[in-house]
Order: structure tokens, then C-alpha cells, then sequence
């Protein structure tokens, strides 16, 4: 088993249950700017920690800047989007959708890095588009066409989002310090998710000012937010092994089956109903992963 085939299962896992921490915080209710904001929090200072454990050699600290901001913007964006689009669809619905971005990856790779796309991946993202169009027709039973909208925008914002974050990943991967742009991608990240998430959700939403809260509820979103940290951490710095060593093509394709991780957990824990639509785009969507691969 190659290297980065491995960094990139073990990343698949542990994003997966990152991914399914999204699921728990929106169905306890948990301010979306409270979690987001400890989870980015933990994230930077353990990095940074390690920083100096093991001080960097960083190329151009001029490049580690720009690709550090790009990514904690698009990043976070994904981040806020994702999380608030659980609470206006299944998760059997969203995760699939917003984890069709690696088609946007995969074309990138294609059109600006010269990979070579073969047959079956060619299918695979045929049948990533056909996901796309099952799934988003899909809808919970009790929701209306306004929240329908919503939870679609949202979850199209974080397939965007989402994109570009992996991709500035690649060259982060390629050009710097692996740690010195966690660490330094995710301050950023803290300073974005202190703007953008009042500007993105309703005070109510967003949970801007965390004393509002109840003290049950805050302590719970911090507790989630750490854990989303810990396990982002990890998984973060293994992707960023595998796309340092492997192609974007394949290491976004492999990554980005880890929302099946997240779907079975939330089936297993909250119940959530696989109707057959959702079990068609989930066919779909595993079948289109597996053909990128290649």
C-alpha cells in the first residue's frame, strides 16, 4: 500500500467523524458560532503549540500568508455553511451533496494541473452530477419549499467553498510548512468565524454573543467544538500528507468519501430514515467516488 493511500484512508476516518459532530451540533441545537469558533480555536493553539515543539522551515513566509488566507476564508465559509445546512435537511441528503465537490477538484486537476482523467473517472463524474440531481429533489417530509431553498443554497455554498479550500490545500502541501499553515490558516480561521458567522445567520442562529446561550447548551457546543478540533488536527495534517505526495485527482476523490462515515452515523444514532431516493443518491454518490479513483 503506497504512502499517501494510507495518509489518505486515515484522514477519511477521522474527517468522517468530524463531519458527523456537524450532525450532532445541529441537532442539539448547539450556536453555530459558538462550535465553529471553538473548533477553529483548538485547532490553532495546538498547532501552534507544535510550532514550537518543532519550529518550521518555511520557504516565503509571503506565500504561507496568502495561501494561509485563502484558505481559512474559503474554509470557514464551508464550515459555517455546512453545519447550518443540517438544520434544513437530513443528513443523508446534505452530506452526499456537499461532498460532490470533489468534481470541482477533480476538474481543476485536469484543466490546470495536466492530470490525466481516465474513462471510468470520466463516468464517475457523470454519475456525481446525476447524485447532484437526485438528491437535491429530495427534501425531509416536513419541510417547506422555503426551507428546501434555504438548506439547497447552503449546502451549494459549502460544495464552493469546500473546492477552493482543497485546492489551496494541494499547493499549501507542495510549497510550505505543513504545521506553520494549519497553524497559521486556522488563526486566520478564528478571525473569520468571529466576522462572518453574525453576518452569515441570525443572532439567534449564529449565537453571536455566547452568554446568551443556556449554560447547558454553551458547554455542550464548546465540548463538540473540541472535539472537532482534535479529530480536524489529525485528519487535516494526514490530508495534507497525501496531497503533498499523491495526485489531487485521487487524494480529493478518496477524501471525499469520508461523508459516508457521517451518514452512517447518523443513521445508526439519530434514526435518520434512508428513503429510496437516499439510498439511490447514496449509491450514486459512493459508486461516482469509487470510479475517480480511477
Amino acid at each position: 500500500m503506497q504512502t499517501w493511500y494510507l495518509y489518505s484512508l486515515l484522514a477519511l476516518l477521522l474527517l468522517g467523524g468530524q463531519r458527523f459532530l456537524y450532525k450532532v451540533a445541529a441537532a442539539k441545537n448547539c450556536g453555530t458560532f459558538l462550535t465553529t469558533f471553538c473548533f477553529m480555536i483548538t485547532v490553532a493553539v495546538l498547532s501552534s503549540g507544535l510550532l514550537v515543539l518543532f519550529p518550521p522551515i518555511v520557504p516565503s513566509l509571503t506565500f504561507l500568508a496568502l495561501i494561509s488566507l485563502a484558505n481559512s476564508l474559503t474554509f470557514v465559509s464551508a464550515t459555517l455553511a455546512h453545519i447550518q445546512a443540517l438544520k434544513h435537511m437530513p443528513a443523508t441528503v446534505a452530506y452526499p451533496l456537499i461532498r460532490m465537490n470533489i468534481v470541482l477538484v477533480i476538474l481543476f486537476a485536469v484543466v490546470f494541473l495536466q492530470e490525466r482523467l481516465e474513462p471510468l473517472q470520466i463516468l464517475g463524474v457523470a454519475l456525481s452530477l446525476a447524485t447532484i440531481w437526485v438528491l437535491g429533489r429530495d427534501s425531509a417530509p416536513d419541510s417547506n419549499a422555503r426551507t428546501k431553498t434555504k438548506g439547497l443554497f447552503l449546502v451549494l455554498l459549502a460544495m464552493l467553498a469546500g473546492a477552493l479550500s482543497a485546492i489551496s490545500s494541494r499547493y499549501a502541501a507542495q510549497h510550505t510548512d505543513l504545521l506553520a499553515f494549519i497553524a497559521l490558516s486556522y488563526v486566520f480561521s478564528t478571525l473569520f468565524t468571529l466576522a462572518l458567522a453574525p453576518r452569515m445567520f441570525t443572532p439567534d442562529q449564529a449565537h453571536t454573543v455566547p452568554h446568551t446561550a443556556p449554560r447547558g447548551s454553551r458547554k455542550l457546543a464548546a465540548g463538540i467544538g473540541l472535539a472537532m478540533g482534535l479529530l480536524n488536527l489529525a485528519g487535516f495534517y494526514l490530508f495534507l500528507k497525501a496531497l503533498a505526495l499523491g495526485p489531487l485527482a485521487i487524494v480529493a476523490s478518496i477524501n471525499g468519501m469520508h461523508f459516508l462515515v457521517a451518514v452512517v452515523l447518523s443513521v445508526l444514532i439519530f434514526r435518520e430514515k434512508l428513503n429510496p431516493s437516499r439510498l439511490l443518491g447514496l449509491a450514486l454518490a459512493i459508486v461516482a467516488i469509487v470510479l475517480l479513483r480511477g
